[in-house]
């Protein structure tokens, strides 16, 4: 069964920083600059994504926040993204199928 968290989401003012979570329970993604490679899942405290591995490189725009996302909440079109605090962090909206390869990020 396929979840609602599962595809791509991207920041509103830059489509580069985004997460795609995927039905095998893997999340790629990108702040911008650097690939974030990690997991998804499903937790009595919501859908949890695990640490991820990333690059340090610096780029005007990307978006520090988004590899610091423990939890997301699903909201319609909107992914709202929170830290191991429970601090909102910021929203991520749904691409389109196909709007870009899910790969991205690698």
């Amino acid at each position: 069964m396929t979840h609602e968290v599962v595809g791509r989401w991207a920041a509103e003012k830059n489509d580069r920083a985004f997460l795609a979570f995927l039905e095998d329970g893997t999340v790629r993604g990108s702040d911008g600059a650097n690939a974030i490679a990690t997991s998804w899942s499903e937790e009595a405290e919501g859908l949890m994504i695990a640490p991820s591995m990333t690059t340090l490189m610096a780029a005007p725009g990307m978006l520090t926040w988004v590899p610091k996302a423990r939890r997301v909440e699903p909201d319609g079109n909107r992914l709202n993204l929170f830290d191991t605090a429970d601090n909102h962090l910021g929203v991520l909206l749904r691409q389109p199928p196909g709007s870009a390869d899910t790969n991205e990020g690698r």
